[in-house]
């Protein structure tokens, strides 16, 4: 159950994030977000006094874990909604768990069994049917495209980090700890390249409110849900399952985004690109089928 509320708080996450980003751009974005959200854990952890010791060895992998997520992934997702539909920006990142295999298989020596190896080639087939058009031609911004692998890249090395630290540290003062961090690796990029919030920018939606609302309104869901409530979760569940088992769980991130798309922005999926969907989903699932090739 935490793991479908985190892919529903994720998956929501790329919709509310496309709304506001005519608003401002992404660097100041993120940072009025991670500001937010920590204000919010570390005001928690005060009320229910969750502090705890943390032991040398494990401050390495806090700072790693930040690195990775959230300043790598939040460069390349957020920049890449400034390019590419949140439609299309879920399923790339529902490819994780089959990079994961991968890099369990290379760096870990977990043997892939065949339907492992059939799975990772559908789910790359499935990629290919995302970014074409009928025509056989590329529908998707290249920039948006490679910053996109740069968040799935980010994503794989915070999955190996949050292995090392699940259990071991309180899911909310981890989370806290890893977006504090944040804050500080985005704060030399907001004075060199923050820009003011135009609230005129943004899109009328089909609810009636003002354009400040609306913007506040979806910055406070991605700071409460999506960069505080979904990391938590997904961290306690790390713990109890593994983060191969863990990571299957967000093939249902694109199905959250397609509802939250359609229901807000009035987007609909074109027949090709929900193909590619069902084929990436195909294959995420098949590489997480052999319970052998899986590792805590």
């Amino acid at each position: 159950m935490l793991l479908v509320l985190s892919m529903i708080f994720w998956g929501t996450s790329y919709v509310f994030t496309k709304i506001v980003l005519p608003c401002t751009n992404p660097i100041t974005l993120i940072f009025i977000r991670l500001i937010i959200s920590s204000a919010i854990l570390w005001l928690t952890i005060w009320l229910f006094k969750q502090t705890e010791n943390i032991d040398k060895p494990d401050w390495k992998y806090i700072f790693a874990l930040a690195f990775f997520e959230p300043f790598l992934y939040f460069i390349g997702e957020t920049y890449a909604l400034e390019r590419v539909s949140p439609i299309i920006v879920s399923p790339m990142i529902a490819t994780i768990p089959v990079f994961t295999a991968l890099v369990m298989t290379t760096f870990y020596h977990v043997r892939l069994s065949k339907l492992n190896m059939t799975g990772i080639f559908i789910s790359f087939l499935g990629v290919i049917v995302i970014i074409i058009n009928k025509n056989m031609h590329i529908d998707v911004d290249i920039c948006g495209l490679l910053l996109l692998l740069l968040a799935v890249a980010s994503s794989i090395g915070y999955g190996l980090m949050i292995t090392k630290l699940s259990g071991k540290i309180n899911a909310l003062l981890l989370i806290a700890l890893q977006n504090t961090i944040g804050i500080l690796l985005f704060f030399p990029l907001w004075l060199l390249w923050g820009d003011p919030i135009a609230y005129q920018q943004l899109q009328p939606l089909s609810f009636n409110l003002s354009q400040p609302v609306v913007f506040w309104l979806c910055v406070l869901i991605l700071a409460i849900f999506s960069s505080s409530l979904a990391f938590m979760f997904y961290s306690m569940a790390v713990a109890q399952i593994g983060i191969s088992r863990a990571s299957v769980f967000t093939n249902l991130i694109p199905i959250f985004t397609a509802i939250t798309a359609y229901f807000l922005t009035g987007e609909i999926l074109s027949p090709l690109k929900m193909t590619g969907i069902l084929i990436i989903i195909t294959g995420v699932i098949l590489t997480q089928s052999d319970r052998n090739a899986r590792i805590r």
